[in-house]
């Protein structure tokens, strides 16, 4: 049995030997042959042109177009990718500013392209023309791959292109705010000036204006347009667009956007958009307004005048003040003040009455300004002012001038009346009311016209009952007068005291006396006439 193995193992051996070589010589067969090339970066922009003034972004294309110097185009892959590929784009002396850095893009296949934006700062007075930019490429690829001998070759490798930006002469527009008598809380007029600031002339040009924000309107909305025939390079031309702003504004100035449409030398319609325009208004139209004397008191006719001053910051027409409601009652509730430059004052006065059931404590009164503005608007303006209302008091005072009498006496009843207001009083009635034991058969008298603080005397007669004991008893007056407005007043009543005193008993009666003088008349006229 191990004689017939040996020679069965033997055919194994050859046979695996052969199956081996076999396999070999298939996988040789399926392996490529070697390769060599290497990736061929280009660089291109392809919108290279910017205009002066401005900040702009370059779309900067780097392109591979690798090749094979040798070897299988099966592997071209593995030499022409350009792998790690870093971006520096440099101004190399031109006036654009590069502001960006490095851009690291990875891998860049043969035929893929990359992107690199770049930002670009354009001068204002840059030349107009065509200037370069140096691109510089550092990447690594593979040079050579060899893969039956397991040869491989890498290489770094660093190289500059050039591209060309233009700067464009074509025209563009500087906007600035030359004028404005807007108010915050009121319309007016901005006016702007447009310069072409580039080196070519446009025509037919539309200028736009547009608010940033909810603050400020130009016209019924937040844009508006004005036109302008033609601007050669350096002129320059005034529009006015209507403005207006918020009252509850926050802001001290406002940024608007503004647009120039316009037609070149080859009759293309072109626009310069986004130009920053700034608009400042002046401050909210005020008002002070100050009481400088008050004559108010509870129940009277009196009057408030003071002073208002226009604050500025400008000249208003037609300036009117008026009185709210409240408890003081004027006359007439507007008074017109008239004209106002800024920093000029006037003074106004309200004449009015406190109604008698009023409190006698400070009153506040609302006062309102309107007026015309600069920009020919009727706008109001509210303050409110402090003013103090004395205590009610009697308009006409009466005291007793000695009213002493005795019981059994007739006697007269004089008193002083007196004008407490500050005005005039006519037709001062006074009606007197008394009770036992005193008695007055002529109880009404007038006083024609009272000054203010003028006393005048008037006199009832008055008989006191004999047998009314000692004391004093009470007459009342009921006070009538007209006042100036023609209103007449009825109701105040004032109370004076009578005081009764004892009969003294040893005097004559009057009429005793008086028929004693007659007698002795009679008796001296018998006589004169018996001597005769």
């Amino acid at each position: 049995m191990t004689r017939r193995i040996a020679p069965v193992l033997a055919l194994v051996a050859v046979l695996a030997l052969l199956v081996g070589s076999f396999a070999g010589l298939a996988v040789a067969q399926e392996e490529p042959p070697f390769v060599r090339g290497e990736p061929e970066l280009d660089v291109y922009v392809p919108d290279s042109t910017v205009t002066p003034g401005t900040a702009t972004e370059l779309a900067v294309q780097v392109a591979n177009d690798g090749e094979v110097d040798a070897g299988s185009d099966a592997r071209r892959a593995a030499v022409t990718t350009a792998r790690g590929v870093v971006v520096e784009v440099r101004n190399d002396g031109s006036p654009l500013v590069v502001e960006t850095g490095r851009f690291a893009v990875g891998s860049i296949a043969e035929g893929a392209v990359r992107e690199v934006p770049v930002s670009v700062r354009v001068p204002a007075d840059a030349e107009p023309g065509r200037h370069s930019l140096d691109v510089r490429l550092r990447y690594s690829h593979t040079f050579l791959s060899a893969p039956r001998s397991g040869i491989v070759q890498d290489r770094t490798r660093t190289r500059t292109e050039s591209v060309s930006v233009t700067v464009d002469d074509a025209p563009r527009f500087a906007i600035r705010t030359v004028d404005t008598d807007v108010q915050v809380g009121d319309s007016g007029t901005l006016a702007v000036n447009v310069t072409n600031v580039g080196g070519e002339p446009a025509r037919d040009l539309s200028v736009e204006l547009a608010a940033n924000g909810p603050d400020v309107a130009l016209g019924e909305t937040d844009r508006n347009t004005a036109r302008i025939d033609r601007l050669a390079p350096g002129a320059n031309a005034t529009v006015r667009f209507p403005a207006s702003v918020r009252a509850d504004a926050a802001a001290e100035s406002f940024d608007l956007t503004g647009t120039v449409r316009y037609t070149d030398v080859d009759g293309i319609r072109d626009a310069h958009e986004g130009i920053p325009v700034g608009l400042r208004p002046r401050p909210e139209q005020s008002f002070s307004v100050a009481v400088d004397d008050s004559t108010l008191r509870v129940g009277e006719n009196g009057s408030v005048s003071g002073t208002i001053r226009n604050d500025g910051p400008s000249d208003v027409r037609s300036v009117v003040l008026a009185v709210g409601d409240g408890a003081f009652v004027p006359r007439s509730p507007r008074y017109a003040v008239g004209d106002l430059a800024a920093g000029e004052s006037a003074a106004f006065r309200f004449r009015g009455e406190i109604p008698a059931d009023a409190d006698s404590v400070p009153l506040q009164l609302v006062l309102s300004t309107s007026y015309r503005s600069a920009a020919d608007a009727e706008r109001t303006t509210r303050e409110a002012v402090r003013v103090p209302v004395a205590e009610r008091r009697d308009a006409v005072t009466v005291s007793a001038v000695d009213p002493r009498f005795a019981a059994g006496e007739d006697g007269v009843l004089r008193l002083d009346v007196t004008n407490r207001r500050d005005v005039e009083l006519r037709d001062v009635e006074l009606r007197l009311a008394v009770d036992q034991p005193l008695e007055s058969e002529f109880r009404t008298t007038v006083i024609p016209s009272l000054a203010p603080g003028e006393t005048g005397r008037v006199a009832f007669d008055l008989s006191i009952d004999g047998d009314a004991p000692p004391s004093r008893y009470p007459a009342s007056v009921e006070i009538g007068y007209t006042d100036p407005g023609g209103v007449r007043v009825t109701g105040d009543t004032a109370t004076v005291a009578a005081s009764v005193v004892e009969s003294s008993g040893g005097g004559v009666p009057v009429e005793a006396a008086v028929l004693t003088v007659l007698l002795l008349l009679v008796a001296t006229g018998a006589w004169w006439f018996y001597v005769r």
